[in-house]
């Protein structure tokens, strides 16, 4: 068997796939099978990964969604730990040694994880601000920003399985919602420099619609309040958050004329964490309900 399975969930990217499996078979480290989960790809997948010739496994699936490709590489891959790639990124030659590393050298239990470089859709890299990547216990760091990434991450097997892998319910933020779980219970380890480049295109843009942002609110809410946030996270920072959030998903709400939705996202992120941008989206909210 395979120490490392390196899973690609992947949908219609046929041409950002080939690019991303080169990446991978570029890699140093060799004890590793490639899995793939196809989630409905209507635009020949799977003859293109024919044509390469290079041993993969490969599963075609009706589709259903991020999180339900995740749980289903998770179910196929027959290594000892999984490392997450998405199928428009671009690994370093060196990414999946340097997630062993992490392993070998803390033991089985942690996350290993980097930070990414930008790229557009040609792979050519773009200028991006480099955070100081937090160790150890992250849930306080983790609930204020996502540092961690589906790619460029490793974990063991045994531990998505444990902890019941993604939610399918959601379309977006399962594995945010996930990451958010496990750093309760285990230490996050990052690497020293960037693990991939992430590519930016029309196709993965973020979701910036309201209901896209109140995905990601809710997700923050019950974790906090209904999950086990409350009890790590202090709760100023964690009401700063959460304000910030709801700013997020009541402007999106203006944007949309959906005026009750703003106007309670909005007052909501001012209680939590009084600021002036909240206020004054409040008051265009309101004059836009009142105009209607």
């Amino acid at each position: 068997m395979p120490t490392v399975s390196i899973c690609i969930p992947t949908y219609n990217r046929k041409d950002y796939l080939r690019e991303t499996l080169d990446s991978v078979l570029a890699q140093t480290y060799k004890d590793y099978e490639i899995v793939i989960v196809d989630d409905g790809s209507t635009d020949g997948t799977e003859d293109m990964i024919k044509e390469l010739g290079v041993p993969v496994t490969y599963y075609w699936q009706e589709n259903c969604g991020d999180a339900a490709a995740r749980n289903k590489l998770i179910e196929l891959a027959q290594g000892q730990y999984i490392s997450f790639v998405d199928s428009d990124d671009l690994l370093f030659p060196d990414t999946v040694q340097r997630l062993m590393g992490i392993i070998d050298s803390y033991g089985p239990d942690v996350l290993a994880y980097g930070s990414y470089i930008g790229a557009d859709e040609n792979g050519n890299e773009l200028p991006r601000k480099q955070r100081k990547l937090p160790s150890g216990s992250v849930v306080t760091e983790l609930f204020e920003f996502i540092y961690v990434k589906s790619c460029g991450t490793m974990c063991a097997k045994r531990i998505y399985q444990r902890e019941g892998g993604f939610d399918t319910f959601l379309r977006r933020c399962a594995v945010y919602k996930f990451l958010l779980k496990l750093s309760l219970k285990y230490k996050f380890i990052p690497v020293d420099g960037p693990t991939h480049k992430k590519r930016r295109h029309r196709n993965n843009l973020a979701d910036r619609s309201f209901a896209g942002r109140k995905i990601e609110f809710d997700v923050l809410e019950d974790f906090y309040f209904n999950g086990g946030g409350k009890e790590v996270v202090p709760r100023r920072r964690a009401m700063r958050r959460l304000s910030k959030e709801g700013y997020r998903a009541g402007r999106a709400a203006i944007r949309e004329g959906l005026w009750d939705e703003a106007c309670k996202y909005l007052i909501q992120s001012f209680r939590r964490h009084p600021n002036v941008k909240s206020l004054l989206r409040w008051t265009r909210a309101v004059t836009g309900k009142l105009l209607e």
